[in-house]
């Protein structure tokens, strides 16, 4: 930090892979509002505007990970006081992005009230929102065209498999979400609620174009492409979680005022853990069959009309954890998580469960 600015330069190799983290360049207005350029979390909700190390449980609630956004390329105004955090901005896409094709732009905002901050006692609500055009989905050679066919994708849970679900045909996307935070000496209480919504966009005047008409004429226009394949409808899904925390050994919790959330216990913290989560993917509207959604109207679903539907899991999932606080630097971390899922495609797996384990060293 060299007076008002500071820089911060963050680089991932988990996997045996390099990923950029935060890369940038921040300039204070004054002790209490800055501007922020470069790649970092877009400042919506908790667990998406904070790192994993400050995370309580070893990652984020499975909501937390299909919904959250993430670090991406942007600038930001924030400004805060011991009574509220205002944080909203302009971002492109994430550095890293190998498709081909458009790429996307979000405005995003957070903002949080917290009408009582103590030494034993805080409580915070806020809300964020996200209006989004997704990144284009590579250059599609067919229609000579890099607006073709943007995509939405949700993920979450073991190898994101069970939670996995892909919106094609996007517009627009609307991301809503509500928290709550508050601690009462040694107990803490954490939530939040996703929205999102996703505004199909019909392509449909651009296959026409691209069409040859059968010798009956077929199709003559773009609704008879729309009348048999169905209308691109608009998909929406959602998710929340409940977590709950008691230090078993050490001092109360306290917050930050500068961030809208808790500060790291101090060293010789011992804290347990209480998580429920419920992730919701689906959007069905239609009949699964051969894996495929195909149309409600069973004479359409015959001629072989599909549906628009989005089957990408549901689940509920109750985790506890445990975390040992050595010092400033190091810490040990301890989660047990019991999942019960429900997605049409894999019927035969209902109920897993696993255990994590960390080490971690914050230099």
């Amino acid at each position: 930090m060299v007076k008002k600015w500071k820089t911060k330069i963050n680089f991932s190799f988990a996997n045996n892979e390099v990923h950029a983290k935060d890369i940038y360049l921040s300039y204070s207005l004054s002790d209490y509002s800055s501007i922020k350029v470069g790649n970092f979390f877009e400042p919506f909700g908790i667990q998406g505007s904070i790192s994993s190390k400050d995370s309580k449980f070893i990652g984020n609630s499975f909501s937390g990970e299909a919904f959250s956004i993430g670090r991406t390329i942007g600038i930001a105004y924030t400004t805060f006081s011991n009574k509220y955090f205002v944080s909203g901005g302009l971002f492109g896409s994430k550095i890293g992005n190998t498709k081909n094709g458009d790429t996307g732009y979000s405005v995003t905002g957070k903002a949080v009230y917290s009408p009582i901050v103590k030494d034993n006692m805080i409580f915070h609500i806020g809300a964020s929102a996200s209006y989004r055009l997704p990144d284009a989905n590579g250059f599609d050679e067919e229609y000579n065209d890099d607006d073709y066919n943007r995509e939405v994708v949700y993920t979450a849970g073991p190898e994101d498999k069970f939670l996995n679900a892909v919106v094609d045909h996007a517009g627009n996307e609307l991301k809503l979400n509500a928290q709550l935070l508050g601690t009462y000496g040694r107990f803490m209480i954490q939530s939040e609620y996703y929205y999102n919504k996703v505004y199909r966009k019909s392509d449909y005047a651009l296959q026409f174009e691209h069409s040859t008409p059968d010798m009956t004429g077929w199709p003559s226009s773009p609704q008879d492409l729309e009348d048999w394949y169905g209308k691109q409808r608009d998909i929406e899904t959602d998710g929340y979680y409940v977590q709950a925390g008691y230090l078993i050994k050490g001092d109360n919790y306290s917050y930050n005022s500068s961030s809208a959330f808790l500060n790291r216990p101090k060293a010789g913290t011992l804290e347990l853990l209480v998580r429920l989560n419920q992730t919701n993917l689906n959007d069905i509207d239609g009949i699964f069959m051969q894996d495929k959604f195909w149309n409600a109207d069973p004479e359409k679903a015959a001629a072989g009309q599909t549906n628009y539907s989005v089957g990408g899991g549901e689940s509920i999932d109750y985790s506890l954890g445990l975390n040992y606080y050595v010092n400033d630097n190091v810490m040990f971390r301890l989660n047990y998580t019991y999942m019960d899922i429900d997605n049409v495609y894999y019927r035969q797996d209902d109920k897993i469960s696993f255990v994590k384990a960390r080490i971690q060293v914050n230099f």
